[in-house]
């Protein structure tokens, strides 16, 4: 079990048998493979620092963790900008494709999500700075004979991308589908939730199933890898979405605001 914050019984942890870095700095396997591709990405660039810190004196690490936290914290928002973000592009484009949208001046591509991603890594950096700070201050102050291991707080910040970079992925996929949504089927449109109604059917899924159809951005968001669905009342278009249809690929949002 990984602690949320560091405290002084793991400045004296051993290094566990079972504690494979390979496996630690592995995208769990309940993600997507694309979203453990994603994950992998970000991940590696926390292994590199732990690697380099292995290899390092407590003194040194406490000289030069600053600049070796400032270029990871670059390193991670770079690829929240190109890696993350061509996901969840990818996933908005092929809904587009599904309800034959042919371009994005007609709906955007949710960013709220990639926000969030980066305020949470940048809470993990600054956590993780300032626990190896810590750490390594109290081995040089105690001249510390116990084995140096950083591996709990590199477990710790493995997580926190986890749950950053995994569930803020998803959740701009459903965001930007939901967009696409408002588009087609109009912003006023109610929608049921759906549950899959089984032994693993949680109470809050099936509250939300049990109330009245609400318009999309008045539901909830379900849990990352959650089962559950939204489906609207009825199929009727909205007169921006059969305008477009009408008009085909050369219709632009431009056009379409100058008719209403």
């Amino acid at each position: 079990m990984v602690k949320q914050i560091q405290d002084v019984d793991e400045f004296y942890e051993p290094y566990d048998d079972e504690d494979d870095p390979l496996t630690i700095f592995s995208a769990p396997t309940y993600f997507e493979t694309d979203e453990q591709l994603v994950l992998i990405a970000f991940l590696m660039l926390l292994e590199q620092r732990y690697r380099l810190m292995q290899s390092m004196t407590p003194q040194e690490i406490v000289d030069e963790v600053e600049d070796i936290m400032s270029s990871l914290h670059t390193e991670l928002f770079e690829t929240v900008d190109s890696k993350a973000t061509n996901h969840i592009r990818n996933y908005f484009e092929k809904i587009l494709d599904e309800f034959s949208i042919p371009n994005t001046n007609y709906v955007a591509m949710d960013t709220s999500m990639l926000d969030l991603m980066k305020d949470s890594l940048d809470n993990m950096v600054n956590q993780l700075n300032g626990e190896i700070k810590v750490k390594s201050k109290f081995f040089i102050d105690n001249m510390s004979k116990d084995t140096f291991n950083l591996l709990p707080n590199f477990k710790r910040a493995v997580q926190k991308i986890v749950d950053a970079v995994g569930n803020n992925l998803i959740h701009g996929k459903e965001k930007s589908k939901r967009n696409v949504y408002k588009f087609v089927y109009g912003k006023d449109k109610l929608y049921r939730w759906l549950c899959v109604n089984d032994m693993k059917t949680c109470d809050w899924c099936l509250y939300q199933q049990s109330l009245p159809p609400r318009t999309i951005d008045e539901l909830p968001l379900d849990h990352p890898h959650g089962r559950c669905t939204i489906d609207p009342i009825d199929y009727t278009y909205s007169d921006e979405y059969y305008v477009m249809l009408a008009r085909g690929e050369y219709a632009t949002a431009i056009q379409l605001e100058s008719e209403y």
